[in-house]
């Protein structure tokens, strides 16, 4: 029995509990109203320029020795006489007789010049032969010898930023003797 009987009490207590707040609620007034704050992190991204990469094209030069074979053409004259006594003379073997009869001119005599393996005979006319030679003419051509690519790519990563925030706490102090501890130390 005695079980009913605190059972008894305890809901007899709830009951004056909540008979003295409602009498209490009803002599409440409103007087305003209190925000307590807190800060949060707003986070903004901006894009801040942190280097840039100069990226230029510049021609270097070098000197190459290009073997080529060049053709030049020379003159070679060659006099020739029809008799061994004429061929002597212009090799130097000779007496004073042949020097007599090589001067004295004769008219049926007629010079022959060998040019390039051609007899010319040379007469009253000027003999004009033209000499060549191949010279180097220099071109150039330009080739591709390497592409280079340039690209620019973007990475993603995450940061932890450490942030202080505030926040308000509402601390009560009561001074005095207030009503509502007045109503805790009443007896009942």
């Amino acid at each position: 029995m005695t079980t009913d009987h605190t059972e008894n009490l305890y809901q007899d207590n709830l009951e004056s509990q909540k008979s003295t707040l409602a009498v209490e609620t009803a002599n409440v007034v409103n007087v305003g109203h209190l925000e307590l704050l807190e800060e949060r992190p707003v986070i903004n991204k901006e894009r801040l320029d942190v280097g840039k990469v100069t990226v230029t094209k510049h021609a270097r030069t070098k000197t190459i020795d290009v073997p080529i074979e060049l053709v030049e053409e020379y003159i070679t004259i060659r006099t020739e006489y029809h008799d061994a006594e004429s061929q002597d003379l212009l090799s130097g073997h000779y007496d004073e007789k042949d020097i007599l009869r090589h001067v004295e001119p004769s008219l049926d005599s007629k010079a022959v010049v060998t040019v390039n393996g051609k007899q010319i005979e040379i007469g009253d006319s000027p003999i004009e032969i033209v000499l060549s030679r191949q010279v180097a003419t220099i071109t150039k051509d330009t080739y591709a010898v390497q592409e280079i690519e340039v690209s620019k790519s973007t990475h993603i990563h995450t940061d932890s930023i450490q942030v202080e925030l505030k926040h308000e706490e509402l601390d009560v102090t009561e001074e005095g003797f207030l009503a509502h501890e007045a109503n805790a130390t009443r007896p009942k």
